[in-house]
């Protein structure tokens, strides 16, 4: 399962920060959050294909 990350700083970074420094923190941690949703649906994908072939 994914573990929740802290934001709080972050998000206050990102508040007290100027526009153009602001867009390309949130574009890279929106890199980051697409990168980790899609290795979360690999290892479900994994673990749903391992539940399969144990079934048969």
């Amino acid at each position: 399962m994914l573990k929740r990350r802290r934001t709080h700083q972050l998000k206050r970074c990102i508040k007290h920060s100027t526009a153009t420094r602001r867009r390309i923190m949130l574009k890279n941690l929106h890199k980051k959050v697409i990168w980790r949703r899609r290795m979360f649906a690999m290892q479900q994908m994994a673990e749903l294909d391992a539940l399969i072939a144990a079934a048969d």
